[in-house]
């Protein structure tokens, strides 16, 4: 485990979460300990970073949050712009994200970011629809966006760098061919 951000040898396990979007009725000490330190926190991105190792991939971003042996830091405004678009997406719907990366702590960056949620049912459902007669397009906008809700039509489409509109024409068109199929 990376006893600071960025020390380890390669990549960290990172787990990010906004010290807001703690639930205080199944968080309660959290809640507590963020309460206490949110003067610090206003002025940077009101986002706390937790480095750990692979055995946090089995936790929520919240149970990784309430480790007290894990040191927290607060997330600063460059570590945060240098996230990818669909990371910082992820990280705006949700509140949380955990996700693998190089962090540079001289340079508050990181670098080689890949988000932890598992890759593998997502890639399974995006076959299965495309060995139907869904396009490579169709499968994955309607699995990111509709059966995963990973992000918003916006977000997605930005990280895709295409318009909205081609988005949901993939989305509508999945959704009819869907539909159409017998059951």
């Amino acid at each position: 485990m990376a006893a600071q951000p960025g020390t380890g040898s390669g990549r960290d396990f990172v787990t990010i979460f906004k010290t807001g979007s703690v639930d205080r009725s199944e968080y309660p000490e959290l809640a507590d300990l963020l309460l206490e330190g949110r003067t610090q926190l206003t002025a940077e991105t009101s986002y706390l970073m937790k480095f750990g190792d692979e055995s946090h991939r089995s936790l929520t971003p919240f149970d990784v949050a309430s480790l007290h042996d894990v040191p927290a830091y607060p997330l600063p405004e460059t570590a945060l712009d240098s996230l990818p678009a669909h990371v910082r997406a992820e990280l705006e719907q949700n509140g949380a994200i955990q996700m693998v990366a190089s962090y540079d702590p001289e340079n508050h960056r990181f670098e080689e970011v890949d988000l932890a949620w598992d890759d593998q049912d997502f890639l399974e459902r995006v076959t299965e629809l495309i060995a139907g007669e869904l396009s490579l397009h169709e499968a994955v906008d309607w699995v990111v966006v509709e059966e995963a809700e990973r992000f918003t039509v916006a977000q997605w489409a930005e990280i895709r760098d295409v318009t909205e509109d081609a988005v949901r024409s993939n989305i509508n068109a999945a959704r009819e061919k869907l539909l159409a199929e017998p059951e």
